[in-house]
């Protein structure tokens, strides 16, 4: 049988809340004993938020994306690539999933160049070395991916997660690329459903101002992993249980799916 792979953007409450995850976690074992490979990208912004709050260092936010100085951008690191990758490990270790977390700066899996100097240290995506995520699917590990790139002078750069989720999916060439969201996927300026996508309409409702905040850079990596070779993109509702398990095994789209 063949064998499919699945880039998986994980957060928000599917990630934070006990039973999701654990919901979650049972999911990606059962697909990977059905010839599922799956790659996980993780996001942490209010487990960021925590530790920012209690070092007493101020968040600021331009654009959706969060000014990122030398002090934060060392907190960012710590939760994103300490504490909660090694969580979502310890989450999936429990439901017998061969888990390995590490972050974009390990053998040059993600290079960035900063992205507005405005914004300190938040990076954009320049290239993607996927020879250790390769090495690792091989061996039927799940690669837990901490959204934290190398730049230029080898320091670290903060990158949104679903940005360099999509980034992945596309140099992978996945025949899936998921994104996990809190809502039930893109919304009308009338607050239905939008199942289906394409560029022209995600430019128009861009431009209408119905796709604003944080589901620009969702749209946005779908398009960009789809036109990189991505097979499938979705914007999946996390909050419905088994989604995941219901669109990969049985095809149920629970949310919006972008087409190129």
């Amino acid at each position: 049988m063949s064998t499919s792979l699945a880039v998986i953007k994980y957060g928000g409450h599917a990630m934070d809340q006990a039973d999701l995850a654990e919901a979650f976690a049972r999911d990606l074992a059962q697909l990977s004993q059905e010839h599922f490979r799956a790659v996980l990208v993780h996001g942490g912004g209010p487990q960021i938020n925590a530790l920012l709050t209690r070092l007493n260092l101020t968040s600021r936010f331009v654009n959706g994306l969060r000014v990122t100085d030398d002090l934060t951008m060392e907190a960012v690191e710590m939760v994103l690539a300490g504490s909660v990758n090694k969580a979502v490990v310890a989450s999936l270790a429990a439901q017998s999933v061969r888990a390995c977390g590490l972050s974009g700066r390990d053998g040059g899996l993600l290079k960035a160049e900063i992205k507005d100097p405005e914004l300190g240290r938040v990076g954009k995506i320049t290239s993607v070395d996927a020879s250790l995520l390769n090495c690792l699917l091989a061996q039927d590990f799940v690669p837990v991916v901490a959204p934290i790139a190398q730049g230029p002078d080898y320091r670290a750069l903060n990158v949104n997660a679903d940005t360099a989720a999509g980034a992945l999916a596309g140099a992978l060439q996945a025949q899936y690329f998921v994104l996990i969201s809190d809502v039930p996927g893109v919304l009308s300026a009338t607050g239905e459903l939008l199942p289906r996508l394409d560029r022209n309409a995600i430019d128009t409702l861009i431009q209408q101002g119905v796709i604003t905040g944080g589901m620009i850079p969702k749209v946005q990596a779908c398009l960009f992993a789809l036109e990189q070779g991505a097979g499938k993109a979705l914007i999946l509702d996390g909050r419905s249980p088994s989604s995941l398990l219901r669109f990969l095994k049985k095809g149920e789209a629970l949310g919006t799916v972008i087409e190129p």
